[in-house]
């Protein structure tokens, strides 16, 4: 919309008119699995990316789809915040030569922590359609450590009876997927494939205490990822190639993450000092998830968005040395000078929506079974007792100097760690239980094709 400040269109008398756009045709191509139509617990899933030659295809419109069935003899009940995206432990994509281009590990909980600060609508609707999200996502674990059936029925919960199916769509959170620009992959050499490793059967949902005699499983089949196709005319495609050719490199930005975990023993109290790998060049911020070893293959808990606060009362970072924020960050969940507040702040300014207040967080009850509703589960001391609800915090930590590529703080150099230091009450969760802290390191990374060879690698 023009305003004062701008020059009417009359009076533009030296604009230089722009480069029309090449003609493109949209088609669509559906990738299956090479390795196999039915897939169970810690199997591969490896789909290519089959794109036609000099085409491009536009990744931020992809979209994955498959049957999840229930194999096991009683009801399950999928993940709140990401429904049967929970069987996604491992995602890689790997290039027509072998390079590696991207790798999450634990996939499943760094997108439960995307979800998590997502509005509840958007989670309980959209989510909730595409991949099986409950329609009561903040309520973390059922309702109790020993939930029964009686008290999930009203839960909200996707819950897949026995031999019972269920459709997911799934838009991939993935750096791959979500480039500034097209992906010339009809211009690559060799087959670019997705790799997806299935986690294990406790960890695909959750089901009922009462149901003790019943061990869980789950298949998924006709995986099928929908790739839109733009295929320019000939002169347009000679073009690139002719500037390929004259050894000049295609470069292709995008946001990465990285997973790298360590573990707090159990019984485990007072200041915790964990060393993460990282050594990527751009690192934009940091977000640790922790969850209790325990759970994550125990098919009566959450195993996915089960995350914990461990009764941590502050903390910060050593990133190359150096103590950020050099005054800790206060983690104080108890209701009498309860502060969240600061941590929901560092967490938004982490994810980059610190500036938008339309962003809300899954953290907000609405009433389950003999609750009342309205209970906030951000931030909750005594989350093991038995009536207690899982926190949805993270611990982060933003990095960016502006808001612009390769702003972050290079890691690549030796001797640079990543420290997480923590101080840990006795009386939190750690108390009955190991802990898996997942440190997800979200960084800047450049495809880059080259285009005398034709092949394409991941430089961060």
């Amino acid at each position: 919309m023009e305003d004062n400040s701008t020059t009417p269109i009359e009076m533009r008398l030296s604009d230089v008119p722009g480069m029309p756009s090449p003609e493109m045709e949209l088609t669509y191509v559906t990738a299956i699995p090479m390795n196999g139509s039915v897939f169970t617990q810690s199997q591969e899933v490896r789909v290519g990316l089959n794109v036609p030659t000099d085409c491009f295809v536009d990744l931020k419109r992809a979209y994955l789809k498959y049957k999840l069935k229930n194999t096991g003899a009683g009801t399950v009940q999928l993940d709140p915040l990401i429904g049967g995206v929970s069987v996604i432990d491992n995602w890689r994509v790997i290039g027509g030569t072998g390079a590696l281009l991207e790798e999450v590990i634990h996939y499943n909980a760094m997108y439960a922590a995307m979800n998590a600060n997502k509005n509840v609508d958007v989670v309980s609707t959209i989510h909730h359609l595409y991949e099986g999200a409950g329609k009561n996502p903040a309520i973390g674990i059922t309702l109790n450590a020993n939930p029964t059936d009686a008290q999930v029925a009203n839960s909200g919960l996707t819950g897949l009876s026995t031999t019972h199916e269920r459709v997911i769509t799934h838009r991939p959170q993935s750096a791959f997927f979500n480039a500034d620009r097209y992906m010339p992959l009809g211009f690559t050499q060799g087959l670019t494939y997705l790799s997806m490793t299935m986690c294990q059967n406790e960890t695909f949902g959750f089901t009922t205490n009462e149901d003790t005699a019943n061990a869980s499983s789950f298949s998924i089949s006709e995986v099928e990822l929908h790739l839109p196709i733009l295929k320019p005319g000939p002169e347009f495609a000679a073009m690139f190639r002719s500037a390929m050719s004259s050894g000049v490199p295609i470069q292709i930005h995008s946001v990465g993450i990285q997973n790298t975990q360590q573990s707090i023993p159990l019984d485990s109290s007072g200041e915790q000092t964990l060393t993460f790998s990282t050594r990527k060049r751009s690192v934009k911020s940091l977000m640790n998830v922790i969850r209790k070893n325990a759970d994550i293959t125990n098919k009566h808990r959450n195993s996915v968005s089960g995350f914990v606060n461990a009764g941590i009362t502050e903390y910060n970072y050593s990133v190359g040395g150096m103590r950020i924020p050099a005054q800790r960050l206060k983690v104080n969940a108890v209701a009498n000078g309860k502060d969240a507040g600061e941590l929901l702040a560092q967490q938004q300014l982490a994810l980059g929506h610190y500036s938008s207040d339309l962003r809300g967080i899954c953290s907000q009850t609405r009433g389950v079974g003999t609750k009342t509703g309205g209970e906030e589960t951000y931030l909750i001391t005594l989350e093991n007792a038995a009536t207690a609800i899982q926190s949805k915090c993270q611990f982060s930590l933003d990095l960016e100097s502006y808001n612009a590529a390769f702003a972050g703080r290079n890691l690549a150099g030796q001797g640079l760690p990543l420290v997480f230091h923590c101080n840990v009450l006795a009386t939190g969760a750690q108390d009955v239980s190991a802990l898996l802290c997942d440190l997800y390191c979200i960084h800047d990374v450049v495809f880059v094709l080259d285009g005398m060879t034709g092949v394409i690698t991941a430089n961060s």
